[in-house]
């Protein structure tokens, strides 16, 4: 398994929504297919123990990683109107340290609509949501051998967290 590393940014970026596709909160009957579409994003290797990921989806929404914070996750739908991506958004842990307000818990896409800019444009949309919260720096935690998800973040400003940037 690779280290993970953390990247964090500032928010306030523009949402990027494109004309045709909404962007929505996240709503309770989304949990089923949002747990599927996460297992299919992730088959070739979850980010959890499969027996965790089955209830990860709930467990988030449910502040298991920290508040939940519905304002700023979304679901995006593909054209057949099937959920196509997603963001979940938490606070961080208690007892976690960090110089961040928010953190990306998940961003993921179904494997049939990947390099269609759908996770950009939900990043965009929470980090523009996250500012008008009054949420100043948001943190995720990324695999270093995911290169997709590394080259989205830091075209997106977020750098990676030193040791001087927890004091």
């Amino acid at each position: 398994m690779n280290p993970l590393i953390i990247l964090t940014a500032p928010t306030g970026a523009p949402d990027g929504s494109r004309p045709g596709t909404a962007i929505r909160p996240i709503q309770a009957e989304d949990v089923p297919g949002l747990s599927r579409m996460y297992r299919e994003a992730y088959a070739d290797g979850l980010p959890q123990p499969a027996d965790r990921a089955v209830g990860w989806i709930d467990a988030l929404l449910h502040g298991a990683q920290g508040r939940h914070v519905p304002e700023a996750s979304a679901v995006k739908a593909g054209p057949d109107g099937q959920l196509a991506a997603a963001i979940i958004v938490t606070e961080p842990a208690p007892g976690s340290e960090g110089g961040w307000d928010s953190e990306i818990a998940e961003l993921f896409t179904h494997p049939d609509h990947r390099r269609q800019g759908l996770a950009e444009e939900l990043l965009g949309h929470s980090l523009h949501v996250l500012h008008t919260l009054g949420r100043n720096r948001v943190a995720v935690t990324v695999d270093s051998g995911n290169s997709a998800a590394l080259a989205l973040y830091l075209s997106r400003d977020f750098r990676r967290l030193s040791d001087d940037d927890g004091d």
